[in-house]
């Protein structure tokens, strides 16, 4: 790969919408006849394992051949009647096909790691049904047509989408039907281009790269980042605010759940399970809203690597126990939602040693003491303690592909 070249890559998101149709019993049947299919395949496969030392594609060809009549009528070994059609069939294989390779791969787990309970046959099946090209037609705004059968036969019914628009950009893939308890989603995915995949050995070699460095506080700063020119220089800096806005909303949920545990009436318990729910819901809404702000700072700057630093547990990096719901135990979905959001916008997160990216002075590497936000170090440099962490963070990114510092002191 040449110097400058960029690497062309995409990226596939699933939008979950709500699906309305009139005949949702035909949906319960077909659901369940793609189910029973899947139990045909899933344990035919277990009697000829040896399917699976070819590509999935080979694989369903070979199921096929032995459980479908020839073009002369005849009949292979493994024959069974299906009124299904073939695209129906081909989704269900492939569920199958997928079900059993994940077996195989939890039981070759468990006999290298003792401590690893090895994996039981499904017995039961119900897993969401695939709709490829030939079971769904005219996708469009708010609406799409399902190939259901009603009984008797394979027919066409139309149901409605909401809050559903066809993408500007992007190919749509296969979607999925996700049967809930009363109420029916179609979760579609939808596969989108990225202009620069370039691997972060070739970007790093960048004259003119930018790295974005993260330092992430308990504090009601969720996270610092400065964003930094090759050399080191500072290009711009963010504290992105909330952690304490964060604290007090999930300390008034669990307060609430603690008054709920001392009730024994009927309604409490169901209470008490919307608050769970619900303090998942805050962490899920600021994870998102943290990763979002980090990822717009960034392509705002031209930054083209995110460098954070690597902390296996949390509490015992911080030496104490931090709680669940403290902002610091928050970063972990944060970086998770990062970095999908980041890649989207060919930005690669990548990591370094936590070792001295608190207690040392990013200008000049001596030792730091920390006072409440502040740090001083002991040529007497000062700086916000967790401003100084993220500049380590992101210097010490640079300095591992080779880039010279070059810092005013």
């Amino acid at each position: 790969m040449e110097e400058n070249e960029k690497k062309v890559g995409f990226y596939t998101t699933t939008r979950k919408v709500r699906l309305y149709t009139n005949n949702l019993e035909y949906l319960k049947i077909t659901n369940e006849i793609y189910n029973e299919t899947v139990e045909k395949y899933y344990n035919l496969l277990f009697e000829n394992t040896q399917f699976l030392e070819l590509s999935n594609q080979n694989c369903l060809r070979e199921l096929e051949k032995i459980t479908i009549k020839s073009k002369t009528g005849e009949k292979p070994k493994d024959y069974f009647e299906q009124n299904v059609p073939l695209y129906l069939r081909r989704a269900a294989i492939n569920e199958a096909i997928g079900q059993v390779r994940t077996y195989f791969g939890l039981l070759e787990n468990s006999k290298k790691n003792k401590n690893i309970k090895p994996p039981s046959k499904a017995t039961r099946f119900n897993s969401s049904m695939t709709l490829y090209k030939g079971m769904y037609r005219n996708l469009a705004d708010g609406k799409i047509e399902l190939k259901l059968f009603d009984g008797n036969d394979w027919k066409w019914f139309g149901a409605k989408l909401k809050d559903w628009q066809i993408p500007e950009e992007g190919e749509i893939l296969s979607p999925t039907v996700v049967m809930k308890k009363d109420y029916v989603m179609l979760h579609i995915p939808i596969k989108q281009r990225i202009e620069d995949v370039t691997p972060i050995k070739y970007r790093m070699k960048d004259e003119n790269i930018r790295v974005c460095g993260i330092a992430f506080s308990n504090s009601d700063k969720f996270a610092i980042c400065v964003a930094l020119q090759s050399t080191g220089k500072l290009v711009k800096c963010i504290f992105v605010p909330g952690g304490d806005e964060y604290k007090n909303r999930t300390k008034q949920i669990l307060g609430r759940i603690k008054k709920h545990r001392q009730k024994n009436w009927s309604y409490a318990e169901k209470d008490h399970k919307n608050y769970w729910i619900k303090l998942k819901n805050i962490s899920e809404h600021y994870a998102h809203e943290i990763s979002r702000k980090i990822v717009d700072f960034c392509v705002e700057n031209k930054v083209q690597v995110i460098s954070i630093a690597e902390i296996k547990d949390i509490n015992e990096h911080f030496g104490k126990r931090v709680g669940i719901y403290s902002p610091i135990f928050l970063r972990k979905k944060i970086i998770e939602y990062m970095k999908y959001k980041a890649f989207k916008e060919g930005i690669i997160v990548t990591t370094v040693r936590s070792n001295y990216t608190g207690n040392r002075c990013y200008k000049c590497r001596s030792i730091v003491k920390r006072n409440g936000l502040k740090s001083v170090c002991e040529k007497g440099h000062q700086a916000d303690y967790f401003f100084n962490t993220a500049m380590n963070i992101g210097i010490m990114c640079l300095k591992k592909f080779g880039k010279k510092i070059k810092l005013e002191i």
